[in-house]
């Protein structure tokens, strides 16, 4: 696996091995933020990766331009796979965590953070997961005015019965569902 675009162009990335972590793949990385490029303004802005894996995403996120990442995994390996591929990068430029994602969530919202662009991909195929987060971050409201939620899923979700948020783009990959959601304001 490599990155995509931008400064950090080709640089291969370590992965973990086993089923705690799934690194997305390729294709669906590529068309994720082929995506993006249509409705996301990277430069200047803050990303939250809260299962961050080998954190592909987050550093492809930086490597575009996105000014600051918080990068969250709860997984110990992961986490040091994570410090691996972020060799070389200016410490001002994320903030690694090793919390649940529940406590990943109060953290950033006790700091009163708020964030432009998160990656939701949690490990296991809970639909708590997406009901628990999106209760969140409605309530709490993490996501800046026009921010974008990256979701992968390995279950079909019925995103209308979970979020207000409003749906860019859907993609069935198989085995994994891609969703690109954005928070828009005036919706509420």
């Amino acid at each position: 696996m490599k990155v995509i675009s931008g400064r950090f162009r080709g640089r291969k990335l370590v992965t973990l091995e086993g089923m705690n972590t799934r690194p997305t793949i390729t294709r669906v990385k590529e068309d994720m933020f082929n995506v993006l490029n249509n409705y996301f303004i990277f430069e200047g802005k803050t990303c939250l990766d809260l299962f961050g894996g080998s954190g592909a995403l987050s550093l492809e996120a930086l490597s575009r331009g996105i000014k600051f990442a918080y990068v969250n995994d709860h997984y110990k390996p992961a986490l040091e796979i994570i410090k691996k591929n972020f060799i070389g990068l200016n410490n001002e430029e994320y903030e690694l965590f090793n919390l649940d994602y529940k406590k990943m969530l109060n953290y950033l919202t006790s700091m009163k953070k708020q964030v432009d662009l998160i990656f939701f991909d949690p490990p296991f195929a809970k639909i708590e997961y997406y009901k628990d987060f999106f209760k969140y971050i409605s309530e709490n409201q993490l996501l800046n005015n026009y921010g974008i939620l990256i979701m992968e899923s390995e279950l079909r979700l019925e995103i209308s019965e979970l979020t207000i948020l409003n749906v860019l783009k859907y993609k069935d990959f198989k085995n994994k569902h891609l969703y690109i959601l954005r928070f828009e304001k005036e919706n509420l």
